[in-house]
């Protein structure tokens, strides 16, 4: 993958996570438990690495010809994640409205929520526009 750029974007989230359960981990143990509780919590840090997985092998990859989404949610933010790999001459428009980034295509529309001010979609901005693909932001969200 020559001249690709990758873009990771939620993995500052997965690194707060670890941080939440660590310290819930800590709390937690400091007191004197009974078996369902560890069940509890031992559940509670396997799902909780599952989401950390999802998090952390999502990616955007801009390669010459065409861009991929790698285990997003595309379709709405509750949505099953899927790989997703959209040509450049496909893609009609790149729109950030209100707090969701909507790519309409020949395939049909794509969105999933993005704040505005935040350094994804400064990366996503200058990803398409290095593309020759215009990245037009209508939101007054700061």
């Amino acid at each position: 993958m020559e001249n690709a750029t990758v873009i990771k974007p939620f993995q500052k989230a997965g690194f707060v996570l670890i941080a939440i359960v660590i310290a819930f981990m800590a709390i937690y143990l400091r007191n004197d438990n009974d078996i369902w509780d560890y069940f509890i919590l031992v559940n509670l840090v396997l799902s909780t690495f599952w989401l950390i997985h999802l998090l952390w092998t999502q990616r955007i990859i801009f390669t010459t010809a065409e861009v991929t989404f790698i285990k997003m949610m595309v379709k709405s933010d509750t949505s099953v994640p899927q790989t997703l790999t959209l040509n450049y001459q496909d893609i009609d428009s790149v729109r950030l409205l209100g707090d969701h980034l909507f790519i309409h295509s020949s395939s049909g529309k794509i969105n999933f929520p993005l704040k505005p001010k935040s350094s994804m979609a400064a990366k996503l901005k200058q990803a398409f526009e290095s593309k020759g693909i215009e990245f037009e932001v209508n939101s007054c969200i700061a």
